[in-house]
């Protein structure tokens, strides 16, 4: 049953939602609209390279510029005759040979500077790992997405079906290679003596109301479907719904967004989120899911029902930007073979609410990072 719920005050909404943001500061942040051209590779790397060598002949070449155009034997040299960590320098972008192997996409170069103590991790000025630029310049590339935001319950007999179309849409772009993102937001306006919703926080409730008090009527209800902050409708409505997410993809995005898991304590889920672009007065958002939920329901409206859910938010952080920014975030759930984790994460403007970019990574058991990444 559909519940329309009346805003009482607008310091109320705008509390509520400001109460969602991190208190915290990006790793770094800067007004640069893009990643270093590739263009500009040789120009920047030649520039890097100190006026005195500490030791031995030193190839005319730079371990940058060799690194961009996949010249292993003019690293091979660099390796031999430089200090031990050499392979490793930044230049005055904090970029090291091993940023620019794969922003060039020299795979083999790139693994012979792993195999020789490059940092895979390394970050530049901007907060950027090597393979953070690779993911980022396929995102300028292939621009277009939807970002699918539900707000649902679990004691709200009209949410089933709803929960049931986004798990639809979610399987229909992994199908068509679609930048299609899906989130369900439990809010919590609906728990009671009767039934209180597992995944249920105040702070969705408060981001739904925020919705509503900047950019739509001023009411809100469940099950209620926003699309890239733009477009709202009733959330079992397939055709509105699929209306919505075809108007999105039609826009190309001025950001480019990229998420990425990294090893950290194994007790936590790490990721490095990442945005360039044209922006100001932006959030930077990384929203941790988890599919394939079943739970028997026992009270509310949905009372002896089992619901099988996909995309539901367990975690939600972000951070206040001005411009090209990353930052690292944990989540305290533990990666198992039995559960089903993604991280999407967006820029989105907070005046506005629109979503002006985003990007999502599977979370699984990591490995060692090598080449192959590219």
């Amino acid at each position: 049953m559909e519940r329309p719920l009346f805003i009482l005050s607008v310091a109320v909404l705008f509390i509520g939602f400001c109460s969602e943001l991190v208190n915290a500061q990006p790793t770094s942040s800067r007004k640069s609209s893009i990643v270093e051209p590739i263009s500009e590779l040789k120009a920047v790397a030649s520039k890097s390279e100190p006026t005195v060598y500490p030791k031995g002949t030193v190839p005319n070449i730079s371990i940058h510029q060799a690194a961009a155009e996949g010249n292993i034997e003019v690293l091979r040299q660099h390796i031999l005759v430089q200090a031990p960590d050499y392979i490793n320098t930044k230049n005055g972008s904090g970029w090291t040979p091993l940023h620019f192997a794969y922003a060039k996409g020299q795979k083999k170069t790139a693994l012979f500077l792993l195999e020789n103590g490059a940092r895979y991790e390394a970050r530049n000025n901007l907060g950027q790992a090597p393979y953070d630029i690779v993911l980022l310049k396929n995102n300028f590339k292939n621009s277009s997405f939807a970002l699918v935001e539900l707000f649902t319950s679990e004691a709200c007999s009209s949410c089933p079906p709803a929960e049931r179309l986004t798990s639809e849409i979610r399987q229909m772009s992994h199908v068509k290679g679609l930048k299609v993102y899906c989130v369900s937001f439990h809010v919590d306006y609906f728990d009671g003596a009767n039934w209180k919703d597992k995944y249920s926080n105040p702070v969705y409730s408060a981001r739904q109301r925020a919705y509503e008090f900047k950019k739509f009527s001023g009411m809100y209800y469940t099950p209620q479907m926003i699309v890239n902050g733009d477009y709202q409708t009733l959330g079992h409505n397939r055709v509105k719904a699929y209306n919505a997410i075809n108007r999105a993809l039609k826009k190309p995005s001025k950001v480019a967004v990229s998420v990425r898991q990294i090893k950290k304590d194994k007790n936590f889920i790490s990721v490095n989120a990442c945005a360039v672009g044209e922006f100001v007065n932006s959030a930077l958002c990384v929203v941790l899911v988890e599919n394939g939920i079943q739970r028997r329901i026992t009270g509310g409206e949905n009372k002896g029902r089992i619901l099988r859910t996909d995309n539901v938010v367990l975690d939600f952080k972000y951070i206040e930007i001005q411009g090209a920014a990353s930052k690292e975030f944990h989540f305290s759930e533990k990666i198992t073979a039995n559960r089903n984790f993604s991280v999407v994460s967006f820029v989105q403007r907070i005046d506005s609410m629109s979503v002006l970019g985003a990007h999502a990574t599977m979370i699984r058991q990591l490995g060692e990072h090598h080449a192959a990444d590219l």
